[in-house]
């Protein structure tokens, strides 16, 4: 392969070279400038003279990296030691690229930079490229490609370009190649067109083998926009060698299968690339390597140094810096249950590590996965790229609307549907949400994709992927987390405009083993939960920095999150019962329903056991030693009520009502529910019956004296309001119903109390909660299920001097006052 032929150039003619001359030249001359090298030239005002008088100190004084250094000074001096004469000046723009033809049938070839006959007589200035790039990747008008149906399940370009439904994101490889450091990090959750951009931007780049599969590939770019940039096509399109592979699924059973796994892909990824064993460049040690590669080492040291030797390679071959892309480059740290997470993390940071950091090989490279672990963070150049990365200096967030579906694209997208009747509105609740620094909306699109192909507004993307993890995760949150977490559910549905939201710092990397601890810091819990999809961020600083200001960013710096629509809300949901406990959903949705019946009586009568028995799965041992013990009990109860949360009902906590704060109401949001439920929680300092049920009635004219009836809407015709005292693991209700008087008025005096209940005793016995969940259905009335023949009073006395009002049923003492059987006639 040939280097460019520097040799016939005329040094006068680079001479007389202005700035942007010079600039053109040199990006036709294939020197691999990035952004900021280019405006260093610009800003030093370099022309033609004062280049050929650089020197490697100066270029190093400029910050120019070691690639393009190297070929600038190369170049100087093959400038400085001819002088030939101008008469090639007026040719000195369209010189050609001259490449040797390689093997008679099969070699890959970079593709010509410029052709002979271009029928520009100039080339585009390259600050006026850039400033079109700037432009057209702020261009919103949508571009849908249709060759086929929808194929929500496919990430390979090539296939979703030619036989299904795509939504034109080809300026991200602009983005990318212009806009792009050396070392780049994207994160997005999954199923967001990751692999795809990735699998687009490796068939644009890579090179051909021959000119049939150029003019096929290059087809598949024809009605996309980046069709519409020539210049750029001809710079880049089949012109870079590319080292593209995705350690997603690797075998994580064991360590030596996971090698084996490993092993497979590298041997895949070298055949690709075996054409460079027939070119015969390699020395001998190069080819040893490489065959012992193709054959199939488990060599950890081999495995670690795959991905920089075949960069090295395939700069020996193309005399071309290489570009890697990485997907799912965090899979293998994300999947290590069975294996020692620091073999593993420390296999990956050593690959990583070889190609990232100061690789002479390697032109840019890019990481794409879910979370920005910490070892990159040691690599110092890596930069990362989230949804809600900040605008640069060009007031562009960059590639935060490269991945998801803007509001435009859904619009496009939907007036090319054969579906009926589109409800916008409800499309953008379910799958609507994410947001961008600059207050983009981002859709998630394999849920919408999966909408228009199955035509039914569902839950699609969280059953996508295995959440196991993650759930055992929230089990591990103490307490006070998984109460925001809870109010962060319960704000979502609220009409109210001014949600909830929990607001923390990010963590600007991760290391997954973090969270095997018992312990679990809450930073570190919801930036997991962030990057994985399940909340979405508002950021400050976005508007200072299109105003051209300096913001921090990271230090110190805390955002807010939510969640981002209905089908995430549904995520929680189902975790909210994972937490509290999966087998008591259906006690629960009993016991609850009979507070919509009004059958506040046996309420009054089963909670105290049923809740006895719920609490035994939960260790409330920390909590009663801390002030958190009155937090459990409000989180325990709100947990218990995510069923009712949604479309029919809103439960919200600790909102403000009346004259005070109420613990938790269930509010009628659907005219064709009446009934509203006010609860109030208090905590007794003993279990004696008495202190208990004093307790619950303080609770119950609480709500009376706080007016927490205020604001009731009008349709709601009954109020159930329910007082609990707590102690430990018992309860005690006193619990009333009251009905509207008067239309439309929500004051106290109107409404009027039409029943009244309260435990009558501590139920002991664990019969009355198995045949309470065995037996009644969600339309059953529960009655009582304990025998009352076989219950009597307890002989005790309280500390208040009454008789003691638990039921025993064996002997004539309760477990409290087993020691008083002397103290009474």
């Amino acid at each position: 392969m040939s280097s460019i032929i520097t040799t016939n150039i005329s040094y006068k003619v680079v001479k007389e070279f202005d700035t942007e001359a010079l600039i053109t030249f040199l990006i036709r001359k294939k020197i691999d400038f990035n952004e900021n090298e280019i405006q260093i030239f610009h800003d030093q005002g370099i022309n033609g003279d004062s280049f050929l008088m650089l020197n490697e100190k100066k270029l190093k004084e400029y910050k120019i990296q070691i690639g393009p250094r190297v070929k600038l000074i190369n170049l100087i001096n093959n400038l400085n030691n001819q002088k030939q004469s101008a008469d090639i000046v007026s040719n000195i723009l369209h010189l050609p690229f001259l490449i040797d033809s390689g093997p008679p049938k099969k070699c890959l070839k970079l593709i010509k930079d410029f052709e002979e006959n271009d029928d520009e007589e100039k080339p585009m200035k390259w600050l006026k490229q850039a400033k079109e790039t700037n432009k057209a990747l702020f261009h919103d008008n949508p571009n849908i490609v249709i060759n086929g149906n929808y194929i929500p399940d496919v990430s390979d370009f090539a296939k979703f370009i030619t036989s299904g439904i795509f939504v034109d994101k080809s300026l991200f490889i602009m983005e990318f190649m212009i806009y792009g450091e050396q070392a780049n990090l994207i994160t997005r959750p999954h199923q967001f067109g990751k692999s795809t951009n990735l699998s687009m931007l490796y068939t644009f780049l890579t090179p051909t083998f021959t000119e049939e599969e150029k003019i096929q590939r290059l087809s598949l770019f024809k009605d996309l926009r980046i069709s519409e940039f020539n210049w750029f096509i001809k710079l880049n399109f089949g012109n870079w060698p590319v080292i593209y592979i995705s350690f997603k699924d690797l075998n994580i059973k064991s360590w030596q299968l996971m090698l084996n796994s490993l092993k497979q892909k590298m041997v895949k990824l070298y055949e690709k690339h075996r054409y460079i064993l027939d070119d015969k460049k390699l020395s001998n040690t190069n080819e040893k390597f490489f065959k012992k590669i193709l054959n199939g080492t488990t060599d950890q040291s081999y495995l670690t140094d795959a991905l920089s030797s075949l960069a090295e390679y395939l700069y020996i071959y193309f005399n071309k810096r290489s570009i890697i892309l990485i997907d799912e480059y965090d899979w293998p740290m994300k999947n290590t249950e069975k294996i020692n997470y620091d073999d593993v993390n420390f296999l990956f940071q050593s690959m990583y590590s070889s190609v990232a950091k100061d690789n002479e090989y390697v032109h840019k490279i890019l990481f794409v996965g879910l979370l920005p672990i910490s070892f990159l963070s040691g690599l110092n150049n890596v930069e990362h790229f989230p949804i809600h990365i900040l605008p640069s200096i060009h007031k562009r967030a960059y590639f935060s609307d490269s991945f998801g579906f803007t509001q435009k694209e859904i619009e496009a997208l939907i007036r090319k549907s054969i579906l009926k009747n589109i409800n916008l509105s409800d499309l953008s609740s379910y799958y609507n949400g994410y947001q961008t620094s600059i207050g983009t909306n981002i859709y998630n699109p394999y849920s919408m994709i999966s909408f228009l192909k199955n035509g039914v507004i569902t839950n699609y993307w969280i059953n996508s992927g295995s959440e196991k993890t993650l759930v055992g995760y929230l089990k591990k949150c103490d307490q006070s987390i998984k109460e925001k977490i809870q109010k962060l559910f319960y704000s979502f549905y609220s009409s109210q405009n001014d949600k909830l939201f929990v607001k923390v710092k990010l963590m600007s990397c991760l290391q997954y083993d973090i969270f095997k601890k018992k312990e679990l810091e809450i930073d570190a819990v919801f930036t997991l939960l962030y990057y994985s999809g399940y909340l979405t961020a508002k950021m400050d600083g976005a508007n200072a920095r299109l105003k051209g200001e300096v913001v921090e960013f990271w230090k110190n710096t805390k955002i807010k999150l939510m969640i981002p629509n209905r089908e995430v809300a549904e995520q929680w949901r189902e975790w909210i019962y994972e937490i509290i406990g999966t087998d008591q959903v259906k006690m629960n949705k009993n016991i609850y329903n009979l507070l919509f019946k009004k059958d506040i009586k046996t309420f009054c009568k089963e909670f105290p056991a049923i809740y006895m028995d719920m609490v035994s799965y939960h260790d409330i041992g920390d909590t009663t030693r801390t002030k958190l013990h009155e937090g459990w009990y409000h989180a325990f109860v709100l947990g218990s009520l995510a069923m009712y949360h949604g479309d029919d009902y809103q439960v919200v906590s600790n909102r403000e009502v009346g004259l005070d704060r109420a613990d938790i109401r269930i509010i009628s949001t659907n005219k064709e529910y009446n009934t509203n439920i006010t609860f109030e929680f208090k905590v007794a300092l003993s279990e004696d019956c008495d202190m208990m049920e004093s307790c619950a009635e303080k609770g119950l004219n609480q709500i009376d004296e706080k007016n927490y009836r205020a604001n009731t809407p009008s349709h709601v015709k009954t109020i159930v309001e329910v007082a609990i005292a707590f102690h430990k693991k018992h309860a005690f209700i006193s619990a009333h119903v009251l009905q509207r008087i008067e239309k439309g008025s929500s004051i106290s005096s109107n409404w009027k109390i039409s029943l009244t209940a309260k435990s009558e005793s501590f139920q002991m016995q664990r019969d009355t909660v198995s045949n309470f969940s065995k037996n009644k259905s969600d339309d059953d009335s529960a009655t009582s299920t304990v025998c009352k023949n076989s219950l009597k009073r307890c002989k005790g006395i309280t500390t208040t001097n009454n008789r003691c009002r638990r039921t025993v049923k064996f002997g004539n003492y309760c477990y409290q006052h087993k020691n008083q059987k002397n103290l009474r006639s």
